[in-house]
C-alpha cells in the first residue's frame, strides 16, 4: 500500500512540475492525455501497463510493476534522460527530480529484499519469480524501446543495455537470471 501511495504521490509531483512548466494551463494535461492515447511511442508501454492492471496475481504484479517496469524506467529517466538533459542546459530538471530519484534508490532495497526473501524460502518461489521475470523483462524492454529511441535516437538500444545491466545486477543479487 505504501508502495502504491508512493507511486500516486510521484505521479503527482510530474504533473505539478508539468503545471509549473506550462504556466499552470491545464491544457497541458489534455495535450499529455492525447500523447498517451494516440501517439505510437507510447503504445506498447500503455497495453503493458494496462496488462499490468489486470495481472490476477499479486506478487507476479509486484514482480513486473516494482522490480521490472520500475526498474528499467527510474534508471532511463531519471538518469539516463537527465545526463543528456543536463549536458544541455537542463540542470533544473535534476533538480525538479532529486525526491524522485532518492525514492526510488530507497524502493528499490525494499522491492529487492523482498524478492530476494521470498526466492530464498523455496525453490517452487523461486521457479515462480524466474518464470515471471523471463516472461516480463522482454515485454518491459519493448515497451521502453520507442520511448529510449525518441529520447537517444541512435542511442536508444544502449540506453536499454545500460539500463538491462543495471537490473540484471540486482537480478543477480536476488538469484535470478534476466
Amino acid at each position: 500500500a505504501f508502495q502504491m501511495m508512493d507511486h500516486l504521490g510521484i505521479a503527482q509531483y510530474i504533473t505539478r512540475i508539468g503545471l509549473i512548466l506550462a504556466d499552470n494551463d491545464a491544457g497541458i494535461l489534455a495535450d499529455t492525455k492525447s500523447l498517451w492515447v494516440e501517439n505510437a511511442m507510447w503504445q506498447l508501454l500503455r497495453a503493458l501497463m494496462e496488462e499490468a492492471m489486470v495481472t490476477k496475481d499479486w506478487f507476479e504484479l509486484h514482480v513486473l510493476q516494482n522490480f521490472l517496469i520500475d526498474g528499467m524506467l527510474y534508471p532511463l529517466v531519471f538518469d539516463r534522460f537527465d545526463r543528456v538533459v543536463t549536458e544541455h542546459t537542463g540542470a533544473a530538471y535534476s533538480m525538479m527530480n532529486e525526491f524522485t530519484v532518492e525514492w526510488f534508490a530507497e524502493a528499490s532495497r525494499w522491492v529487492d529484499g523482498v524478492m530476494k526473501r521470498a526466492v530464498q524460502e523455496s525453490n517452487e518461489n523461486k521457479v515462480h519469480i524466474q518464470r515471471w521475470v523471463t516472461a516480463w523483462t522482454p515485454r518491459v524492454q519493448g515497451a521502453l524501446k520507442p520511448i529510449a529511441d525518441a529520447a537517444f535516437e541512435e542511442e536508444g538500444g544502449n540506453a536499454i543495455d545500460e539500463i538491462s545491466d543495471l537490473l540484471t545486477t540486482r537480478a543477480d543479487k536476488i538469484g535470478l537470471d534476466i
